[in-house]
């Protein structure tokens, strides 16, 4: 998921330096061998780094890079997650390497009722299992897929923790043990009308060998035909998982991966969603309500903020935040404001207010939570009326 950037500290560790050091190296390569060279380097420091739990020199090289290097950066960020969501390993110490990849099956819903996470029975989750050995798995590939369902307040924090998740979930696929996971220690799932689950597991093979079907070049599956089979034939399994809710199933791809195209695909139900609690709540017909759209960040935009509000009335009723990623910019067509602008169409909005400039991520003092602005440009609490149905007051 995106991750929240601090500044950089003034003075950053040894180890710090050593990976921008050998990331800028990297990016600067005028070879494949030096390219290889600085690549090997530098996962071997990052993975150093997460067995000792030192996300902090990961962090300070991440934040450094990404404000003074964008090259240097996404080869940083690409062999953390690497460095994360994989292992190689010899089990009988005779040169025959083992690769490990974590997965995820990730689950896109949005319902009336509260969406479902924690604990799964065995009985649903055995058919899941066997369809990704059918559809989606390479031969001879050892699986660990636990009975539970994570939502992304469950996720593993920092690529220390997932490389150590990664490593469990290996162990146990290799000798088809079931892991020894803490699922009580996991944080809160807070209630939104439209969200992420995720089943997340750990594929094995020989290393070498393909992991995905897709990787199988004689017999030449593309990702999507995987995908369309994959919902054909599992989606009845996956409905047990989230009962009462409307979903999509994303395709089971690496953790990172999934990660961020969940994340993309998220947005339009969370917004269709916050008109649709504001419409309900207030037993409101379409067309009678108006939105707002801000551009939030420091220097460059990082979020939408969707303030929804009674039409030719200021007050906001409902908001949604809309990250950006990577490069998303509004020059692309569509941009992110015009997706905005379309679903808020589709949803009859009366009008929509596009406020101009770049406006400063404001947060509730007391309680932390986003502020949204007003047609006027003045931030404030989502704030639902008292007589209306809805069952918070405020976005969070």
């Amino acid at each position: 998921m995106k991750r929240v950037r601090s500044k950089s500290p003034l003075r950053l560790s040894k180890d710090a330096e050593r990976l921008i050091t050998m990331c800028t190296g990297a990016a600067t390569a005028g070879s494949r061998t030096e390219d290889q060279y600085w690549q090997a380097h530098i996962e071997t420091l990052a993975t150093a780094l997460m067995d000792r739990g030192n996300d902090t020199a990961l962090e300070a090289a991440l934040d450094q890079t990404h404000q003074m290097n964008s090259p240097a950066h996404e080869i940083l960020a690409a062999s953390c997650e690497a460095a994360a969501e994989s292992c190689v390993f010899d089990i009988d110490g005779d040169g025959r390497q083992q690769q490990a990849q974590l997965i995820s099956i990730p689950l896109i819903a949005w319902s009336k009722y509260r969406i479902p996470a924690g604990p799964v029975d065995e009985k649903v989750m055995k058919p899941i299992r066997a369809h990704l050995h059918g559809h989606i798995l390479g031969p001879d590939v050892a699986l660990c897929l636990p009975n539970f369902l994570y939502s992304i307040d469950q996720l593993p924090r920092g690529f220390s923790d997932t490389r150590k998740l990664t490593k469990k979930l290996a162990d146990a696929a290799i000798n088809n043990e079931t892991p020894k996971l803490d699922f009580a220690k996991l944080g809160e799932t807070a209630e939104l009308p439209a969200d992420v689950r995720f089943l997340i597991g750990v594929a094995v093979t020989t290393r070498g060998r393909p992991t995905f079907q897709w990787q199988e070049l004689d017999k030449h599956i593309s990702r999507t035909e995987c995908l369309t089979r994959w919902i054909e034939q599992c989606r009845p399994s996956l409905a047990k998982l989230i009962p009462g809710c409307a979903f999509e199933s994303g395709l089971p791809d690496a953790f990172f991966h999934n990660c961020r195209e969940s994340d993309l695909r998220v947005r339009p139900y969370m917004l269709s969603s916050a008109v649709a609690i504001v419409e309900t709540a207030l037993k409101t017909a379409p067309g009678q309500l108006s939105a707002v759209v801000a551009g939030v960040g420091e220097a460059a935009v990082d979020e939408y903020r969707v303030s929804i509000t009674r039409k030719g009335q200021n007050e906001v009723l409902h908001g949604m935040v809309w990250p950006l990623y990577g490069a998303e910019d509004d020059d692309a067509n569509p941009g992110p404001r015009e997706q905005i602008e379309l679903i808020l169409k589709e949803h009859k909005v009366a009008d929509v207010t596009r406020l101009p400039g770049i406006l400063p991520p404001e947060y509730c003092e007391d309680c932390g939570a986003p502020l949204f602005f007003d047609h006027e440009g003045e931030a404030m609490h989502a704030e639902m009326p008292e007589d209306s149905e809805h069952p918070a007051s405020h976005y969070h």
